[in-house]
């Protein structure tokens, strides 16, 4: 048995349904290729950034010509709005996110720069709370955007909202990279059903090969109709349920080593997200080795401070080095949680580490 890393495709089994998708998205093969789209529709020439970010949220600005600016966080992983302010010059593109749903700014901090810089435009990362509802109150930005392809064996999955101009036209498809994706899903399932390694490299080398692939070009691709098809096919309230209930378990079964500083919640409430259950922890890169030995696949930083944010802030270079992700998708049981624990509290309590 293994636990984690890249979704199969028989585990959308459990959460199938209707994901009510809106109107106003617009859908990519990725993440990076929304961000392309915005980008290109943004036409601005600075953006800044949190110091805490990773490559694949750099490169569609890099890859038009924008000048990238980074901006501090503090140790509740919300930014330092005084030194924002600072830096923020009328025509920038301002992009911000709610790490495991911490929501960085009041909305009266940000109606407030929308009137000191009428000309900056805000854009939202959603990927760590996309499948949260948003009333329709509170501060909207320019445009929101996020990776769907964190949240389920979805070969393709990017989306983008933008209220600033009108919605971009249909970009091209090629299934070249939801091709090779989908065909690993189904290796690892099969993987998974029966084991050996030979399978194991095989998905592996297709995920490389579909990897290579978004950055082949600068364009923004769209998401074919038939990847489409399965993220309609997908119920996002079932997904967030099991991983809220995940997130509970694990967490209860964990409260000894945060009581006694073991392990740090980064969040008093990462059902506000859904992703993982992140913590930080000493020797991390030891203890995620360990976790691995044991087939569990826990993401360390899911943001590698960037080159060209080093120094920039002490707090990111902390969760860099520190953070771990701890499993919570709708592939795991309850029983699932209990051996995450136990197994991480065995290995924390060896004297080596």
């Amino acid at each position: 048995m293994e636990y984690g890393s890249e979704f199969d495709l028989a585990s959308n089994e459990a959460v199938r349904g209707i994901w009510p998708i809106p109107e106003s998205w617009q859908l990519f093969r990725s993440g990076r290729d929304a961000l392309r789209a915005f980008a290109r529709l943004a036409g601005r020439r600075r953006v800044l950034l949190p110091a805490l970010c990773c490559e694949a949220m750099l490169l569609p600005f890099r890859e038009n010509g924008y000048e990238l600016v980074f901006y501090r966080l503090r140790e509740d992983l919300t930014p330092d709005g005084d030194e924002l302010r600072r830096r923020l010059r009328d025509g920038d593109v301002l992009l911000y996110m709610r790490y495991f749903g911490i929501r960085p700014f009041p909305d009266a901090f940000l109606e407030e720069l929308r009137a000191a810089f009428p000309g900056v435009l805000f854009l939202e990362d959603r990927t760590h709370d996309i499948l949260i509802p948003r009333g329709s109150d509170g501060f909207r930005p320019d445009a929101s955007a996020a990776s769907l392809r964190k949240w389920a064996a979805l070969p393709e999955g990017g989306m983008l909202e933008t209220y600033f101009t009108a919605a971009p036209a249909g970009a091209r498809t090629d299934t070249r990279y939801g091709d090779l994706r989908l065909e690993a899903m189904r290796k690892k399932s099969d993987y998974l059903q029966s084991g050996g390694e030979a399978l194991r490299e095989a998905y592996s080398a297709l995920l490389r090969r579909a990897d290579a692939l978004l950055d082949e070009s600068a364009e923004p691709v769209g998401m074919a109709p038939a990847y489409r098809e399965i993220l309609r096919g997908l119920d996002p309230g079932k997904i967030l349920a099991v991983r809220r209930r995940n997130l509970q378990r694990l967490r209860a079964r964990l409260s000894d080593l945060f009581a006694d500083g073991t392990l740090r919640l980064m969040t008093d409430a990462p059902e506000n997200s859904g992703l993982y259950l992140p913590v930080t922890v000493r020797n991390r890169d030891a203890v995620q080795r360990e976790l691995i030995r044991r087939r569990f696949y826990c993401p360390a930083a899911i943001w590698p401070e960037p080159a060209e944010a080093a120094g920039v802030c002490p707090v990111s270079r902390g969760v860099t080095q520190h953070m771990l992700s701890l499993l919570c998708d709708q592939r795991c049981t309850e029983a699932d949680m209990d051996l995450l624990a136990d197994t991480l509290r065995e290995i924390m309590r060896r004297n080596d580490l």
